[in-house]
């Protein structure tokens, strides 16, 4: 897959906690020198960030939304929907040389993709996603905006998971199953059947035990 910042060798990061930590190791080793890091809370950011600017959402008229593309280094996925609602800036991607991307799958701006992942053909990965370390995404996904598959989550082919929704780490999710928007699927799940939007679902076989109000 061709290089997704090959034509800007500057990046920013929104966020500097542990997240951001990986993301900034991949684009580094991608040849990208990180030009400005941004946090909403620049006294509490992880050790090894340095020179941390104060983020857009107390300061929104003093950040500078013209410049380098931005990645939301940020893992809540709530967090990265409410930034880049307010945020009018260009963004970038990240994926570790090791990630295997099938040549005819899709990846969103703002998305970030680790080190092992595996994202196979004619599937499409939403913008401002998290696949994260050896995840793998089968053959024709969809995986909406803002979601985050974790660490060897394991998707099958056709699946779709919706806006919003983390697929927690280890969890499986067999062929032709629909996960609906803002859902959460536990560690270790087994999803076997569609689930509706904003619903919690854990277990072996995996079963609902919460379902919220929009």
């Amino acid at each position: 897959m061709n290089n997704p910042n090959k034509d800007n060798k500057k990046i920013r990061i929104y966020g500097a906690g542990g997240h951001s930590q990986v993301i900034k190791e991949v684009l580094v080793k991608n040849g990208y020198t990180i030009s400005d890091t941004f946090d909403d809370k620049p006294e509490t950011v992880h050790y090894a960030s340095k020179n941390v600017n104060v983020g857009a959402r107390e300061h929104l008229a003093d950040f500078p939304h013209e410049g380098d593309p931005v990645i939301i280094a940020v893992g809540i996925n709530s967090d990265r929907a409410e930034i880049a609602k307010i945020l009018k800036c260009s963004y970038g991607k990240a994926i570790h040389k090791s990630a295997i991307v099938s040549e005819t799958s899709k990846i969103g701006d703002g998305t970030v993709v680790f080190a092992g992942a595996i994202i196979q053909p004619n599937t499409t990965v939403g913008k401002h996603v998290i696949v994260n370390t050896g995840a793998s995404i089968d053959h024709d996904n969809i995986i909406g905006d803002f979601a985050h598959i974790s660490p060897k989550a394991a998707l099958c082919g056709h699946v779709e998971v919706g806006e919003g929704t983390h697929i927690g780490v280890g969890a499986v999710v067999i062929p032709l199953v629909k996960i609906g928007k803002w859902c959460t699927i536990g560690a270790g799940t087994i999803v076997l059947k569609d689930v509706p939007d904003y619903t919690t679902v854990v277990g072996n076989p995996g079963k609902i035990i919460k379902t919220l109000k929009k």
